[in-house]
């Protein structure tokens, strides 16, 4: 059980530093301009970030308080959508997508992506789709499992 504590708490925190460093790697590589919107999405998407690398430490410092907070940050990451002006993904780690795309019909769509982060409200960007999350799913099952060892 050691080693499957210790594997979760490394991916939540890999995911986390991965996800700090791509965000601060796209937002000041020179490819889009850095507003005051663009900086408050950026700093929602870092305290995500930051809530994974957390959550990783707090499953070796306090088990059940660190699997209780990994399954809600695996919640978050479970499922990601565009509707006109709405959009939420977050990703702290692996996502292994199975969506429906449905700008031009129902189109079954299959994604990979590593930590990542889409935030959007009232920018309509054409885009209409909802997915799952696969690996986030699974981890919620598997953090749960754990929790439920964690009683006895």
């Amino acid at each position: 059980m050691n080693n499957q504590i210790r594997a979760i708490a490394l991916y939540q925190i890999i995911g986390g530093i991965l996800g700090i460093a791509l965000t601060i790697w796209v937002m000041f590589s020179g490819e889009m301009v850095v507003d005051q919107m663009a900086l408050r999405i950026g700093l929602f998407a870092g305290g995500l970030y930051i809530f994974s690398i957390l959550c990783g430490r707090m499953l070796f410092r306090n088990l059940r308080r660190g699997l209780v907070l990994s399954i809600i940050n695996q919640v978050l990451q479970v499922v990601y959508f565009s509707f006109g002006a709405y959009g939420f993904q977050y990703v702290a780690g692996l996502r292994v997508g199975v969506g429906v795309d449905m700008v031009e019909g129902w189109t079954l769509k299959f994604r990979l992506a590593l930590s990542s982060f889409h935030f959007s409200i009232g920018d309509d960007l054409g885009l209409k789709f909802i997915g799952v999350n696969l690996v986030a799913l699974f981890l919620i099952f598997w953090l749960e499992r754990l929790l439920e060892k964690t009683k006895v």
